[in-house]
C-alpha cells in the first residue's frame, strides 16, 4: 500500500506540474498600482488590470503620465528618466540653463520636497515600490562616485565640478524596494554641464514604451525586423501589414546606403516602408516590440494615431492574439471613440473572454482629483450603444472624434 500511495502522489504531482506549465504565464502581470505626487497625480490607484488594457480619457486627462509611471515601475533607473525627458522634448540646452528646474515637471504641482512613490502588485508578488526624491545638491552622487573608485576621468571631473562650484545643481534619487528591502539606488544629477547618472539598475519587468508621435528610425525598424526574422517570426509582421494593405506580399530588409525595411505589393517592386504611411510604421513597431520581447509589458500612447477606423478592430485582433501568444501585457491609451469601440468589439469575442479591461480617466466630481475607474465590458458596450460618456467627458461632449 505505501508504494501505491507514493506512486499515486507522484502521478498527481506530474499532473499538477503539467497543468501549471500548460497555463499562460501570468507572473509578469501588473495587477494594481498606487501613484503619489507624480506628474498630474496627487494620488491615484487602480486595480483589476488584465492582459490587454485600454485607458480612455480626454486630452490632458493624465493618460500619458500613467504610462510613464508604469515605465518607471518596471524599470526604475536613470535611463528611464532620460527616456521620459526625451519623449517630453526637454532639451540639453534647457538642462544646462536651468539645472535646478530639470526635475520639476515630474512632481505633482512641482512639489519637489515631497516624495514620489510608485507602488504596484504583480501576479504572485507584492510589496514592490519605487521612491523618487529630489535635492538641490549633489552630495549623494559625489559620495557614490567615491565609493565606486570610478576610473572614468570625465565622471571624476564632473563630480569635482559639483563639489568645487556654487553654481545651480540638483539631483534625482531613484530607489527600488520590495517591502523594506532596498534593491537598488540610482542618482541622476543636473548642472550647467548637463546630466550624469550613476547607480545600480534594477528591472522588475521588461518594459517597452511607444509614445504617441514617436517613430523608430528606418535603421532601428530594420534591426528589429532582422531579430524577428532570425527567430522565424517574420510572417507575423507580414500578416500585420496585410491588415492595412491586403496587396502586400513580402517584407524584408535591404542595405542600400543604410539598412531599412522594404515592402513589396502584388506585381510591384520593393519600396521603403516609410512610403506606405504612418500606420505601417506604427504597426511594425507594435508587433516587433511584442514578438522580440516575450514576457514583458508594452505601453502604447494614443494607439489610434495613423490607423484608419476601418482597420482598428483587426489591429486590436492581432494585438490580442500576439499578447496572448508571447505573454505580453499591453497598456494603451486612447481618446478616440472609434478606437474604444473597436477594442470593445474585439474584447467581447469568445476567444478573448477575460483577457481585456477598459479604464476611464476622469476628474472626481468633488475633489477634482484625477481618478481611474474600471468599466466592465458589458457596461462599456451599453454606454457605447447609448452614446454615454466613456472618456471622462460630460454627456453633451459625447461624440465621435
Amino acid at each position: 500500500m505505501p508504494s501505491l500511495h507514493i506512486k499515486t502522489t507522484q502521478n498527481l504531482l506530474k499532473t499538477v506540474k503539467h497543468l501549471y506549465f500548460a497555463l499562460p504565464n501570468w507572473l509578469t502581470m501588473i495587477k494594481s498600482l498606487k501613484i503619489n505626487n507624480f506628474r498630474c497625480f496627487s494620488n491615484i490607484e487602480a486595480n483589476g488590470f488584465s492582459r490587454v488594457n485600454l485607458i480612455g480619457g480626454k486630452n490632458n486627462a493624465g493618460k500619458t503620465a500613467l504610462l510613464e509611471a508604469l515605465l518607471l515601475m518596471g524599470k526604475p533607473s536613470n535611463k528611464s528618466i532620460a527616456k521620459l525627458q526625451s519623449f517630453r522634448r526637454i532639451s540639453s540646452k534647457f538642462v544646462e540653463a536651468n539645472p535646478e528646474k530639470v526635475w520639476d515637471n515630474l512632481f505633482y504641482q512641482q512639489k519637489k520636497d515631497d516624495e514620489i512613490t510608485l507602488a504596484f502588485e504583480l501576479e504572485q508578488e507584492s510589496g514592490n515600490r519605487v521612491s523618487i526624491t529630489c535635492k538641490d545638491e549633489a552630495d549623494d552622487f559625489v559620495n557614490l562616485i567615491d565609493k565606486d573608485t570610478e576610473d572614468d576621468t570625465d565622471i571624476l571631473e564632473f563630480a569635482s565640478n559639483l563639489t568645487n562650484t556654487k553654481s545651480a545643481k540638483s539631483s534625482l534619487n531613484i530607489t527600488a524596494y520590495n517591502y523594506h528591502n532596498q534593491l537598488q539606488k540610482n542618482i541622476f544629477v543636473a548642472n550647467s554641464n548637463g546630466r550624469v547618472g550613476r547607480g545600480m539598475e534594477h528591472t522588475f519587468i521588461e518594459v517597452n514604451f511607444i509614445p504617441a508621435n514617436y517613430k523608430l528610425s528606418s535603421e532601428q525598424l530594420a534591426k528589429e525586423f532582422d531579430e524577428a526574422k532570425l527567430a522565424k517570426k517574420s510572417t507575423v509582421i507580414l500578416r500585420a501589414f496585410q491588415i492595412i494593405d491586403a496587396n502586400i506580399e513580402e517584407v524584408d530588409t535591404f542595405n542600400l546606403g543604410e539598412s531599412a525595411l522594404y515592402l513589396r505589393s502584388h506585381n510591384e517592386d520593393y519600396m521603403l516602408l516609410s512610403l506606405f504611411g504612418d500606420a505601417m510604421n506604427r504597426i511594425a513597431d507594435f508587433v516587433l516590440k511584442i514578438v522580440n520581447t516575450k514576457n514583458s509589458v508594452l505601453l502604447v500612447d494614443e494607439i489610434e494615431n495613423g490607423i484608419h477606423y476601418e482597420n482598428q478592430e483587426e489591429v486590436w485582433n492581432i494585438l490580442f492574439s500576439l499578447c496572448k501568444e508571447y505573454d505580453v501585457q499591453l497598456f494603451a491609451t486612447s481618446h478616440s471613440y472609434e478606437m474604444i469601440e473597436a477594442f470593445k468589439n474585439c474584447a467581447m469575442r469568445e476567444e478573448y473572454q477575460g483577457y481585456a479591461s477598459y479604464f476611464e480617466m476622469l476628474k472626481h466630481p468633488l475633489s477634482h482629483q484625477t481618478i481611474i475607474q474600471r468599466i466592465p465590458l458589458s457596461s462599456l458596450d451599453d454606454k457605447l450603444n447609448n452614446h454615454k460618456p466613456v472618456r471622462g467627458e460630460n454627456k453633451k461632449d459625447t461624440r465621435r472624434l
